[in-house]
C-alpha cells in the first residue's frame, strides 16, 4: 500500500507538471517533466494580424484569464490515474497574464516592405492545485523579441514574414518545483501572417507559426518542434468588427530526455508525448481614434495530451509616436 501510494503521489506531480507546461506568454509553465510544454499560449492575434501600421511605435497590451480543471490524455479523453477506468485526475489551473508588447514599423524598406521588431515582456500570477498540493507563483516570464518584414500588397492584402526568439528569462526557476514562471530552455520561431479585408467589410487573417525548442540543461528534456496557428474570420462595419477566432497547436516531433523518446507517464507507451490543441470562440473588436480595443472568448475543442482550458483576453493598441 505504501508503494502504491507513493506511485500515485508520484503520477500526480508528473500531472501537474504536464498540465502547467501548456500554457504560457512566451512562457510555459514547466518543472521536472515538461510533457506538452511550449513556448505559445496560442489565440494571442485575432482581428488584421497581418496588417501592420504605418511607421512607428505602437504599445500592445495583452490581458488573459485562463482556467482549466481538465487533463486529456494521448487519445484526447479525460486523463486518469494508473489505468482505464481508474479514478479521474482532478486538478484546477488559473493564469492571469498582464503582457505589455512594444512595436516597432520602421521607415526602413526592405524587399518592398517595411522593417519591423518587437518585444513583449509577460507578467504573470499562476495558482494550481492537485492532490492536496497547491502552489502560486507571480513574476516575469520569458521575454519574446523578434524583427520582420511587413507588406501591404494591396488595399485588400497585407502580409508579415518574422523571426522570433524567446529567450529563458522567467524568475527563480527550479526543476524540483511543480509550478515555474519560465521554461529554462530557448525557442525560435518562424512565422508569417496574413490579412484579406475585403471592401465589403469580410475580414480572413491568421498567424502561422513553427516552434523549434533547445533542450533544457535543468532537466535534458526537449520538448518537439510543432506548428501552430492564430486564425480569425470576421465582418467589420463602421468602427465595429465581429468575428470567430481560436487556436491550432500539432506538435510534430516527439519529445526526448537523454536522448529517447519520451513515454507516456500513466501508460508507458513510448508516444513522445505529441501535445494537440484547437480552441473556438467570438471575437469583437472597436476602433478607437487612434487604436483599438478587442476583447474575445476561446473554447478548448479538442486536447490530447494537454489541458482543456477556456481563456478570456482584452487587448489594447495605441500608438506611441507615428
Amino acid at each position: 500500500m505504501k508503494n502504491r501510494s507513493h506511485l500515485v503521489l508520484s503520477l500526480a506531480v508528473t500531472v501537474l507538471c504536464c498540465s502547467l507546461c501548456v500554457l504560457g506568454y512566451s512562457v510555459s509553465h514547466v518543472c521536472v517533466f515538461e510533457n506538452g510544454a511550449n513556448h505559445y499560449p496560442g489565440g494571442n492575434e485575432d482581428f488584421m494580424a497581418g496588417a501592420l501600421p504605418p511607421p512607428g511605435t505602437y504599445f500592445l497590451n495583452y490581458l488573459d484569464f485562463v482556467n482549466s480543471s481538465s487533463l486529456n490524455n494521448n487519445h484526447g479523453d479525460t486523463q486518469r490515474f494508473l489505468f482505464p477506468g481508474g479514478p479521474r485526475v482532478a486538478f484546477d489551473l488559473a493564469v492571469i497574464a498582464e503582457v505589455p508588447r512594444f512595436v516597432h514599423v520602421s521607415n526602413i524598406t526592405l524587399l518592398g516592405g517595411n522593417l519591423i521588431g518587437h518585444v513583449l515582456i509577460p507578467l504573470l500570477n499562476e495558482h494550481a492545485s492537485l492532490a492536496g498540493m497547491t502552489q502560486t507563483k507571480t513574476g516575469v516570464g520569458d521575454i519574446e523579441a523578434g524583427m520582420g518584414i511587413a507588406w501591404h500588397l494591396s488595399k485588400n492584402f497585407h502580409m508579415v514574414a518574422a523571426f522570433d526568439v524567446v529567450a529563458p528569462t522567467g524568475q527563480s526557476y527550479n526543476k524540483n518545483e511543480i509550478l515555474n514562471l519560465g521554461t529554462n530552455f530557448w525557442s525560435f520561431n518562424p512565422l508569417w501572417a496574413f490579412t484579406y479585408r475585403a471592401d465589403n467589410g469580410f475580414e480572413a487573417s491568421a498567424k502561422l507559426m513553427y516552434w523549434f525548442n533547445n533542450i533544457n540543461s535543468e532537466t535534458s528534456y526537449t520538448s518537439g518542434q510543432e506548428f501552430s496557428m492564430d486564425y480569425l474570420v470576421g465582418w467589420h462595419y463602421q468602427k465595429w468588427g465581429f468575428g470567430a477566432n481560436g487556436y491550432y497547436r500539432v506538435q510534430t516531433t516527439d519529445d526526448k530526455q537523454n536522448g529517447h523518446t519520451v513515454r507516456d507517464p500513466f501508460t508507458g507507451a513510448p508516444t513522445g508525448y505529441k501535445a494537440n490543441y484547437l480552441s473556438v470562440g467570438p471575437a469583437i473588436t472597436y476602433d478607437l481614434p487612434k487604436g483599438c480595443l478587442t476583447f474575445k472568448a476561446q473554447f478548448g475543442a479538442e486536447a490530447k495530451n494537454v489541458p482543456m482550458t477556456n481563456s478570456i483576453w482584452l487587448k489594447f493598441v495605441w500608438p506611441i509616436s507615428w
